[in-house]
């Protein structure tokens, strides 16, 4: 992670923080769930690095998201899954030819 990415999602938990009614889609016990447990699994995954690395990164990763998660209040996963829901919900039906097809 660069930098330029750090700094990005620096500021993106500042700007959460700030204007919490723009950005979050998680309620406050979510927040607070995933903040503990995403800090516990990313202390967890930074210590067994050196003894299992590949759960080690993997847990690391995963309490990462968790912790933004919970710090910000915003879930990306639960946002797309919302627009998929709206999207389906959003049929017109514009012919209605198909029982005269099948007649």
């Amino acid at each position: 992670m660069t930098n330029d990415n750090f700094n990005i999602a620096i500021t993106n938990v500042k700007e959460a923080w700030k204007y919490p009614e723009l950005f979050e889609n998680v309620s406050r016990s979510e927040r607070v769930l995933s903040g503990a447990v995403g800090g516990y699994l990313l202390f967890k995954g930074i210590t067994s690095l050196f003894s299992h690395p590949v759960m080690g990164l993997t847990g690391a990763a995963i309490g990462a998201g968790l912790l933004y998660r919970g710090l910000t209040g915003y879930c990306p996963v639960k946002d797309i899954a919302a627009q998929e829901k709206l999207e389906s919900e959003e049929l017109i039906i514009t012919d209605s030819n198909l029982l005269e097809d099948l007649a």
